[in-house]
């Protein structure tokens, strides 16, 4: 079999989790001996390239120059690139017998009819990271705004109250566009049976959605030494819906004295990025920690630093104040062998069990994460425990057998 990963973006240039996780398939494809070609095509704004055209990164690695020209319709911009220099003919170059696309964020919605018309014969495979085809507000399932909520479900009126620029009727005839592209596909994939199941309600076929864990490059387990001090660790992006503001509160829903046996490790990215009421918001919870030297800031990392950092930490933390899909920082977490404090919610509710490998808050807000961080401080063993009880989470080979068995079944 010759196998396409399409992602929408190179980790090489954004490590966000849906392209490690697609970059690993690709790799772990590569390595098998039952895979005849394995090619990674990501999505790029790289100036180099006109709208539309490919490049090559390097051997069998690529990358397409795509610019969203309407994001509630998730419609990418017209391609520029001459003939011969487009996605129809790279496909057609590559010839791949499964395309597993990985999102299709920046790429379009255009993107899977684009490689069905090129590749009629082809098995079509989407995962879905998050809620994008459901949801117009970046995929979150989260009412926009300073004071954003869970939503349960999306409808036009309820799409329209959170995104008041676009009138109801959009929202209805957006629906209408994602289920007719989606339609170019064969199979779903989803990470975690949560997200299978709004896109089920949503409105995709239960019979084409199929359930595979993202993998998580293995690594030696770090032993955890006992220590006087409960180092917590924050690892990923500063987004509002990744909730390190939620864990900076917690630390001041704490008691002085519960806070000066602690440390907390941010190993976080992109706040600059951020908009500026959450940057005030986390200067003004950050300011005061870091007067009482309980807070430190390491900064972004590269893949060949995390364990390093993992070592310096006890307890990994993931506060998220959205339906997370499958978080690549609890599987990373695992196969360091540190155990997780998360939210029983989405995906975190099925990656973590509770009182075995990590602790679960059933309410994502302050008090609920001081209380648990208080049951860790007044049981100085409650890491090494729970840290016992880790199981080495799938690896990219483990995703790999479970594609190709998916992409082997379409007739």
């Amino acid at each position: 079999m010759r196998a396409l990963v399409v992602a929408h973006g190179h980790p090489d240039f954004g490590a966000g989790g849906g392209e490690i996780a697609a970059y690993g398939l690709f790799r772990a494809l590569q390595a098998h001996p039952g895979v005849e070609a394995a090619d990674f095509l990501a999505r790029t704004a790289e100036p180099r390239l006109v709208a539309g055209g490919v490049g090559r990164l390097r051997e069998n690695e690529y990358l397409v120059r795509r610019d969203t020209a309407d994001w509630l319709r998730l419609a990418a911009a017209p391609d520029e690139a001459p003939a011969g220099r487009r996605l129809p003919d790279l496909l057609a170059a590559l010839r791949p017998d499964a395309v597993l696309v990985h999102h299709v964020a920046h790429l379009g919605l255009g993107l899977l009819g684009e490689i069905r018309a090129s590749l009629p014969a082809a098995r079509i495979v989407l995962t879905l990271h998050d809620f994008l085809g459901i949801c117009a507000h970046r995929g979150l399932m989260v009412t926009a705004g300073e004071a954003p909520a869970l939503c349960e479900a999306a409808s036009p009126d309820r799409c329209h109250a959170c995104l008041p620029a676009h009138a109801s009727a959009a929202f209805a005839e957006r629906r209408r566009l994602v289920l007719a592209a989606f339609a170019a596909a064969d199979r779903f994939v989803a990470p975690s049976r949560f997200l299978a199941e709004r896109y089920r309600d949503w409105g995709l076929p239960a019979e084409r959605l199929a359930l595979i864990a993202n993998g998580t490059e293995p690594a030696e387990p770090l032993a955890l030494e006992a220590r006087e001090i409960l180092r917590i660790g924050f690892f990923g992006q500063v987004r509002p819906e990744k909730g390190l503001h939620v864990l900076l509160a917690a630390l001041h829903h704490l008691a002085p004295a519960q806070r000066a046996r602690l440390r907390l490790v941010v190993s976080g990215s992109r706040l600059e990025a951020q908009e500026g009421w959450y940057r005030e918001l986390v200067r003004r919870l950050a300011v005061p920690l870091e007067a009482e030297g309980i807070l430190a800031w390491r900064g972004a990392y590269d893949r060949g630093e995390l364990g390093a950092r993992m070592a310096g930490i006890d307890l990994v933390a993931v506060p998220s104040t959205w339906w997370e899909n499958a978080p690549l920082v609890i599987g990373e977490a695992f196969a360091h062998g540190r155990p997780v404090l998360a939210v029983r919610r989405g995906g975190m509710a099925e990656m973590v069990r509770d009182g075995i490998d990590g602790l679960l808050v059933d309410e994502g807000g302050a008090p609920a994460v001081a209380a648990a961080i208080r049951r860790f401080l007044a049981d100085p063993g409650l890491a090494g425990r729970l840290a016992r009880g880790i199981r080495p989470p799938p690896t990219p080979s483990d995703m790999a057998e479970a594609y190709l068995a998916l992409a082997r079944s379409i007739a």
